[in-house]
């Protein structure tokens, strides 16, 4: 394991017990629902009924039933994340839940699956702090089937427009948020590129079609 993903583990480990709790906190101060936000972003997917679909960093799987309503009873469900804690709350979860899905325990710039293995792939959060994100954004299109929609959304605050209060706030405190949105990551040969700001500015997402 490199060094980039030596510490990111490290870091969401002393992160995993509070995690969703200040997820929640952020959402509110910036003034919109954490959920309705994730609902949003999952239905970029255009998932539908018996599909299969991978988040590449499902954290403490918040999105998980949002996935399981895209993609029905009889669809395919893989979260990987590279922290063990983050996994575990995952797991409570799914048992409070009844949501069904596979977990491991990867990497997302070296992902443990086949080319052309899932009909959409799903990030929420995180890429700002990943060592290589060409690399992780290579491997979330490898996995696509061709034609799979790919979803990549994180931190940032759009630098066309004019910033509140809290994008400033956030700015001055957290400096992954002055990173911008990797497009010049994204293969050339994506079709259907797209970038928009969601999470009250706060996050952007990019979507774009697996050639």
């Amino acid at each position: 394991m490199y060094d980039d993903e030596r510490n990111s583990r490290t870091y969401y480990e002393g992160r995993a017990r509070w995690y969703d709790w200040t997820n929640r906190l952020a959402a509110l101060l910036r003034g919109v629902s954490a959920m309705k936000e994730r609902r949003k972003a999952v239905e970029r997917l255009g998932l539908h009924s018996g599909q299969s679909v991978v988040e590449v960093s499902v954290g403490t799987g918040t999105n998980l039933r949002f996935l399981r309503d895209a993609v029905g009873s009889d669809g395919r469900i893989v979260g990987l994340d590279i922290s063990a804690a983050m996994l575990d709350r995952c797991r409570q979860k799914q048992g409070k839940h009844a949501l069904e899905a596979a977990l491991i325990e990867g990497e997302a710039a070296h992902l443990p699956f086949p080319d052309h293995a899932f009909d959409a792939v799903f990030h929420h959060g995180g890429l700002a702090e990943f060592g290589d994100r060409k690399a992780a954004i290579d491997e979330m299109v490898r996995v696509a089937k061709p034609g799979a929609r790919v979803v990549i959304c994180d931190v940032g605050v759009p630098a066309d427009k004019k910033l509140s209060l809290m994008s400033r706030l956030l700015l001055r405190t957290q400096p992954m948020y002055d990173q911008p949105p990797p497009l010049d990551l994204i293969p050339a040969e994506a079709t259907n590129v797209e970038l928009t700001w969601f999470h009250g500015d706060g996050w952007y997402l990019i979507e774009f079609t697996r050639p």
